[in-house]
């Protein structure tokens, strides 16, 4: 694809992709479900914020797609969706590390 085959839709997604991802609250929890599966109760210990916090935020994520939610048990679990979104974040860590 070249740039002048965007069209004003295409752009509008990807612009409203970066948004979600730009929130440091966002993509703190990300990066912490590309290391593994977890419950709200577990994401709520491992970043020390309040579970209706992380429910907010998984909510979003969940709107966008980046994240998806099965049960185990009582719980539900959380994970990314996407092995791009992954290596985005990942690549963006890189990259903020090479730069030092």
């Amino acid at each position: 694809m070249n740039y002048q085959s965007l069209r004003q839709d295409e752009l509008e997604r990807v612009s409203s992709l970066f948004k979600i991802l730009g929130h440091p609250k966002r993509l703190q929890l990300l990066y912490l479900l590309m290391q593994n599966r977890m419950t709200v109760s577990e994401i709520s210990q491992a970043l020390e914020w309040e579970q209706s916090a992380v429910s907010h935020q998984l909510q979003l994520l969940k709107q966008k797609k980046l994240v998806t939610a099965s049960r185990r048990g009582k719980n539900m679990v959380y994970q990314l969706t996407s092995p791009q979104i992954m290596a985005l974040i990942a690549d963006a860590i890189e990259d903020r590390n090479l730069g030092r």
